[in-house]
């Protein structure tokens, strides 16, 4: 049995109960009251459903008269359509509520998430745990978080109804009682097993679902629409979701068989438990033992006794179901938050001043992977420095540049900026010093003055924002637009948005970047989708852009890294060389190769480009 299949709850019903209770109270009272009011029309609903027969045929069998016969039916028929409007009022009210406590349930779900270690978001566990977690919001009043305290009401209603059809059933004979209960257990405890079932196994079927919904939305988003077409990527979607959706049917297929055994089961029950007791009924009105009336009566509670086991043993068995939900829920939100409450120091620094960095032993290993991506780096980054790091795909920049940005924590180490250790300090505050580009744009469906400054208009600076606009490169693009920097982005979210290349992407991002104004400024790959037009005139910028700051520069392009003070040269996870543009290339070691090996196809721009640093 591997890991998952011993997967057990962190958390027992009780504890999940008390949660719900506190969740529910805080997102919308209302809703417990709502739920409360359903239990006394649980019970005496069907008793009066029950006594109805009855009364008719007693009166019937005393030989009553019309009028007698017309006031008792009337007070039993009033009393019921009043009960079953209040039914419906408070399950209009309560599937009204459920919309409120989904909604809450959903800003709760998505401010963990933006909250959630960055570390811990990379994996893909995490992603399942999120999943899960919006499944939770989505399931209502059946699936939800509310429906644990819905199913406690309900059991305890249905205890009442157990416990006033126990005394009716009682004056016939108890081993009726008896026999009803025992094959309702049978039934509760086949259905637990399968719902523990459920539980062990849907994070295996959760992970099929994540894949097909990226397949799903890669398909139909407009950014991969181009390469579909031209590319004839249809085929390849249709096998992968082929593929995925084989898999998810065959877990479904296993589900559903257990299901269906559990119905055989419940199934077998009902007609061994109906049979019996029906069948002593019809003996006792064939001995005379009871009178029609009685038979009515009796037939009616036996029906509504087995109705209210059944109930309790179901709602006990989706009582474990969802409590396991309400498991899957706490734990997202019990995930680890970047904010670090419980660390003592936050980072306070002159935001005009540039910043001194020091990595010291930095090694760092990912979760899934027994080999470190980056190994015993020491790294002393001089406050104003420019610094460039260079390597092949894989060899660890990426990494190198997340820790830097203390989304990552090292895994032996310790990175120090101005002398506070990121391990310790709250790291809200140390992203305010902060000013990345990374090579994954992700802008926000509002204006292009909006995505660069991120903040509420009255708090726009408007000659620093032009300032941004002109280093970047963006002044030229909303020249464009009729809208300018008003102009609206992301067409799937707005009709009358534009939608902006890949090298205009990273000229916003850069302003934005410029914009914030931090000491630190990371920029991975800023050129990568420039024309070399563009490229080249942001190398040329490249000291007015980083002025009074420390910047690291990643780059493939080794030729633009000679604006650097140092260059860093990661191989495997390690530093191999480090120095000036011209002290690698005099060292004549991989850096020098690398520059060869490029130079023979950028040759000529090269040249261009120094003639023009020169000058």
């Amino acid at each position: 049995m591997n890991q998952e299949e011993k997967k057990k709850p962190k958390y027992n019903v009780v504890s999940n109960a008390v949660f719900t209770f506190k969740k529910l109270w805080e997102w919308d009272k209302l809703i417990l009251f709502y739920i409360l009011g359903k239990m006394p029309i649980i019970v005496l609903l069907p008793l009066c459903g029950v006594y109805l027969p009855k009364i008719i045929v007693g009166e019937i069998e005393n030989g009553a008269n019309a009028r007698q016969m017309i006031y008792s039916v009337l007070s039993i028929a009033i009393a019921m359509f009043i009960l079953t409007i209040l039914q419906r009022f408070i399950q209009e009210k309560t599937s009204l509520h459920t919309l409120e406590v989904t909604k809450k349930m959903e800003q709760t779900i998505s401010s963990k998430a933006m909250a959630i270690h960055y570390e811990k978001m990379d994996r893909p566990h995490t992603q399942v745990m999120i999943k899960k977690a919006y499944d939770i919001a989505h399931g209502g009043e059946n699936e939800g978080i509310q429906a644990l305290l819905i199913l406690f009401i309900t059991i305890f209603a249905n205890g009442l109804g157990f416990g006033v059809y126990t005394g009716i059933l009682g004056t016939l004979n108890p081993l009726i009682i008896v026999f009803i209960i025992l094959t309702t257990i049978v039934s509760y405890f086949v259905s637990k097993a399968v719902n523990t079932w459920v539980f062990r196994n849907r994070d295996k079927w959760l992970k099929l679902d994540l894949k097909l919904v990226y397949l799903t939305y890669k398909s139909s988003s407009f950014e991969t629409a181009k390469d579909i077409r031209l590319y004839n990527m249809k085929k390849w979607f249709y096998g992968a979701f082929h593929k995925f959706m084989n898999r998810r049917i065959k877990w479904t297929v296993k589900m559903q068989l257990f299901y269906f055994l559990n119905n055989v089961v419940e199934a077998i029950m009902v007609l061994l438990r109906d049979g019996l007791a029906y069948g002593y009924l019809i003996y006792l009105v064939w001995k005379g033992s009871i009178s029609v009336s009685d038979f009515v009566l009796y037939f009616g509670i036996i029906s509504g006794f087995a109705s209210w086991c059944s109930a309790i043993i179901t709602s006990l068995a989706k009582v474990n179901q969802i409590s396991l939900n309400v498991c899957d829920f706490r734990e997202y939100l019990e995930l680890e938050e970047y904010e670090l409450e419980q660390a003592s120091e936050k980072m306070i620094l002159d935001k005009g001043q540039p910043c001194r960095i020091k990595l010291e032993g930095v090694s760092y290993r990912y979760e899934s992977e027994d080999k470190a991506t980056l190994k015993n780096i020491n790294l002393s980054i001089n406050a104003g420095e420019k610094i460039a790091v260079v390597g092949a795909n894989g060899a660890g920049k990426t990494t190198f540049v997340k820790l830097i940005c203390g989304l990552y924590t090292p895994t032996t180490g310790k990175i120090s900026v101005e002398g506070y250790d990121l391990a310790k300090v709250n790291k809200s505050t140390y992203y305010e010093y902060l000013a990345p580009v990374f090579q994954d744009i992700r802008l926000l469906p509002i204006s292009i003055k909006q995505n660069i400054t991120l903040c509420a208009e009255h708090e726009v600076d408007e000659p620093h924002l032009l300032k941004c606009f002109k280093l970047s490169g963006m002044d030229k693009v909303i020249k464009k637009f009729p809208g300018g920097f008003d102009t609206l982005l992301i067409r799937d979210m707005n009709e009358k948005a534009v939608q902006l290349s890949g090298g205009e992407e990273q000229k916003l991002m850069l302003a934005r970047a410029l914009y914030k104004d931090a000491p630190i400024m990371i920029l991975d790959e800023p050129t990568a989708a420039l024309d070399p037009i563009a490229e080249n005139a942001m190398y040329l910028k490249y000291n007015e852009l980083t002025a009074h700051k420390t910047s690291i520069f990643i780059s493939h392009r080794l030729a633009s890294t000679r604006f650097c003070d140092r260059i860093i040269l990661i191989e495997n996870g390690e530093i191999i060389e480090m120095g000036t543009h011209d002290e690698l290339l005099a060292l004549g070691r991989k850096y020098a190769n690398m520059f060869e090996v490029q130079a023979k196809y950028y040759k000529e721009q090269e040249e261009r480009e120094q003639d023009e640093y020169i000058s």
